[in-house]
């Protein structure tokens, strides 16, 4: 039997810091799509272009200007909606978190405002974008109970194949070696 989480653990563990902090941006930006309807569109935007400013950052190597933008931008948002936790955890939360991935160490040399705490990885992100999305399809559930619980699950476990597909597709081929190239 594959366990999904651990292949996704295993490969998740063999990826460069670079590609890690993308692919943890990309987790959240698949949340954020598949709870669209949940999310106000003020938030989404933001959350969608401190993702996109986060991409270029890593890309750059350094916190851009569009980057300490973005940031701010989030945060006054999610400071509006403050009183909606779950909003928050749907949305701004997520990229917050994903962003850190990538992002914290450079934010902090920008003397940007972020949470220091210890640093969150690609796997993190992961598991918390599993959850998410288990919890928003048990919530679509009228009643308590093993059917809530099930629906959880298979959520679960859908997110983490197109986590897993998501990783293969989008991971650079190999590099040939000198070595393969001499036998040639």
């Amino acid at each position: 039997m594959i366990v999904l989480p651990k292949l996704l653990n295993e490969l998740l563990d063999q990826v460069d810091r670079n590609r890690a902090a993308h692919l943890a941006l990309d987790f959240a930006q698949h949340v954020l799509g598949t709870l669209q309807e949940r999310i106000e569109e003020p938030v989404q935007d933001a959350c969608r272009e401190y993702l996109a400013a986060a991409h270029e950052a890593i890309d750059l190597g350094g916190a851009s200007p569009r980057l300490l933008k973005a940031h701010e931008l989030l945060y006054r948002t999610a400071e509006r909606w403050e009183g909606n936790r779950h909003l928050l955890a749907l949305g701004a939360g997520l990229v917050m978190q994903a962003v850190r991935v990538g992002c914290q160490r450079m934010m902090e040399e920008a003397r940007a405002h972020m949470l220091r705490s210890s640093l969150i990885t690609v796997q993190d992100i992961a598991r918390e974008s599993q959850t998410e999305i288990g919890r928003w399809y048990a919530e679509q559930i009228p009643d308590e109970g093993e059917d809530r619980r099930q629906a959880a699950r298979k959520a679960r476990w859908e997110e983490t194949r197109w986590q897993i597909q998501h990783v293969i597709a989008t991971e650079p081929a190999p590099r040939k070696s000198r070595t393969d190239r001499s036998s040639q």
